[in-house]
């Protein structure tokens, strides 16, 4: 199963994140194999961690908690709120093989489901056609459920693009197709993670 976890930092919580890194590192090394997207927010000019977006492969419900909730950054108390979703991907191919352009940065985009949906997710035919549009500037594509899988509660993306704005604008012409709702869609600068 695998799962998308979405962390989002405290304020004013640089310098212990700085002071962490390597445990983060090495709690993350443990999952490596598993690990398919992984990887910091920012702020808009890129020079602030703002949170985390990591998804995972996981044997069971139950290791969420441990990687959520043992994760030397949780623990120290730097996240403000950390929330996970099942996670179904969309795209069809690992982030490993997206070859970014060096001048653009990425962008994290969660896209909410409508408030109280009552049909499935989009088919996958229509997400092929979002990626299509996309095309070479997406990273990452898929639906997000309830953790028991239940209850569909969106989606997300990762595209490269110029600024927020022009990434917003991918997803904001595809979202009545999709079935997604316009309010509540966040943008967030994201950057691959991993040791440096």
């Amino acid at each position: 199963m695998d799962f998308l976890f979405h962390c989002r930092d405290k304020p004013d919580t640089g310098a212990l994140l700085e002071s962490l890194t390597e445990a983060h590192w090495s709690f993350m090394d443990g999952y490596a194999d598993r690990l398919l997207v992984r990887g910091p927010t920012l702020s808009a000019d890129g020079e602030e961690h703002t949170g985390s977006l990591h998804i995972v492969s996981l044997a069971s419900l139950a290791e969420t908690e441990t990687f959520a909730y043992q994760e030397p950054f949780y623990k120290a108390g730097a996240y403000g709120a950390v929330t996970i979703h099942r996670w179904q991907d969309r795209l069809g191919r690992a982030i490993r093989d997206f070859k970014p352009n060096p001048l653009d940065p990425l962008y994290l985009i969660l896209l909410p489901a409508p408030e109280n949906p009552v049909a499935p997710p989009p088919p996958a035919e229509a997400w092929r056609d979002f990626a299509t549009r996309c095309g070479d500037r997406i990273a990452a594509l898929g639906c997000t459920f309830s953790t028991d899988g239940a209850r569909w509660t969106g989606g997300a993306a990762i595209v490269q693009a110029p600024t927020a704005i022009d990434a917003e604008r991918l997803p904001t012409t595809a979202l009545p197709a999709l079935g997604f709702a316009t309010a509540g869609l966040e943008i967030h600068r994201w950057c691959i993670g991993g040791r440096r």
